[in-house]
């Protein structure tokens, strides 16, 4: 059985199975960019099908400054996450802390009874998910820890 070349060194044989593993390596930044590219899309879909649904915070709609520029901040974060200098680390992070910070302690005064549709929770719930994860990968970056597969 052959496979295809991956980048990365060759690792020794898996001793339950015999075959020889390769490792892949990747940078923290890109995924770090690419979970943060997940949770504002998921974000815009939920403003938009909140407008659909008529069910939308009249202060944060999609024909609002205030979300327009929340993501191109968002997304624009997922750029700058790409950026291997400590100011880009740090800037990601602060602004993680802050996302985190709303997401726990203002969006659930928010967050009512009209909006608390199946895809609402489902938005919420794995929006917060995916700015933990990023937030992890971040600090991870910033200490140079380097994750390993054993």
């Amino acid at each position: 059985m052959t496979t295809a070349p991956t980048r990365g060194s060759t690792t020794p044989d898996d001793t339950t199975s015999g075959r020889q593993l390769s490792a892949r390596t990747a940078p923290y930044g890109r995924h770090m960019s690419n979970v943060l590219i997940a949770a504002f899309t998921l974000s815009a879909g939920h403003t938009v099908y909140a407008r659909v649904e008529g069910i939308e915070d009249p202060t944060f709609t999609v024909t609002t400054p205030l979300a327009w520029a929340f993501y191109l901040v968002g997304f624009g974060s997922a750029v700058l996450a790409r950026r291997a200098g400590r100011v880009a680390q740090l800037s990601v992070l602060a602004y993680l802390a802050a996302l985190l910070c709303i997401s726990v302690f203002y969006y659930p005064t928010t967050f009512g009874p009209q909006q608390q549709t199946t895809f609402g929770w489902f938005e919420n719930d794995v929006y917060v998910g995916l700015l933990v994860t990023a937030t992890y990968l971040g600090v991870q970056r910033l200490r140079r820890t380097t994750l390993t597969p054993q």
